[in-house]
């Protein structure tokens, strides 16, 4: 026998154990990320005329504002999607059930929702007021997927939920930047990031907010076919008219 006690073939063992391929585990790096020139936060919103809210108490036990299931199912009167829906007038007020007009522009979401809670105290138990502005929107164009407006959640959204939204960039179509521009009182800033810094997070968390335009511009190679096609789309008539004229000219000279 090769072995003459079990302590021998414990050791082989051990030995052939040792030399399995074991499996890697996860590498785990990290670096430093140091802020590339990105914008400036433009800080919290400024309701504006034109605006529309939607403003609910969050103490459903009051009696100012309907039950949410009443709200879905459309039968309390100005209630929508479990809210109040009020439009900000050309003079920056709106009217509310109870306290009437109320002057709104100018402020953040907060302070209309400070202001509701005092103002309310009186009316019903406990107020704890929200409200949200429901027609933030920003444009998205060139090689994405879905070009348009997206409506914003809240005030602002980072860079990358506005690309999800927009169903992802056509990186068959798309050039090597992506733009970012918006309007700063009489003045436009665009600020161009190169598809390499996408992946920093501190770009793709980028906020982005009302009016806005995310940009990203086609390549050249999409953008020269692009003419081709709308030059074969001017030209095909003239052929068919000249082909036309062809046949018809055999025909009588047969």
């Amino acid at each position: 026998m090769m072995f003459k006690s079990p302590g021998g073939v414990f050791v082989v063992m051990l030995l052939l154990s040792a030399c399995r391929t074991q499996q890697e585990a996860p590498r785990i790096t990290s670096s430093q990320l140091s802020p590339p020139s990105i914008m400036i936060d433009q800080g919290a919103y400024l309701i504006k005329p034109g605006d529309r809210l939607r403003i609910r108490n969050l103490n459903w036990l009051s009696e100012l504002m309907p039950d949410p299931n009443q709200v879905r199912a459309g039968t309390a009167a100005g209630g929508s999607e479990g809210g109040f829906v009020v439009a900000v007038s050309s003079e920056g007020l709106v009217s509310m059930p109870e306290i009437g007009r109320l002057k709104v522009e100018g402020l953040t979401r907060k302070q209309v929702a400070d202001t509701l809670s005092v103002l309310y105290s009186n009316v019903v138990r406990d107020p704890l007021f929200e409200v949200e502005i429901t027609n933030l929107r920003v444009k998205v164009l060139g090689a994405v997927n879905n070009q348009g407006l997206i409506l914003l959640d809240k005030e602002y959204q980072s860079l990358g939920d506005i690309l999800a939204k927009a169903g992802g960039i056509r990186y068959a179509e798309a050039g090597n930047s992506i733009q970012v521009i918006r309007s700063e009182g009489t003045q436009q800033r665009t600020v161009e990031y190169d598809f390499q810094q996408l992946g920093d997070p501190l770009i793709m968390n980028q906020y982005i907010y009302d009016n806005d335009i995310v940009y990203v511009p086609p390549s050249r190679e999409t953008l020269r076919t692009i003419k081709f096609q709308r030059n074969l789309i001017i030209i095909q008539p003239i052929l068919a008219v000249m082909n036309l004229t062809v046949l018809i000219i055999n025909l009588l000279t047969r």
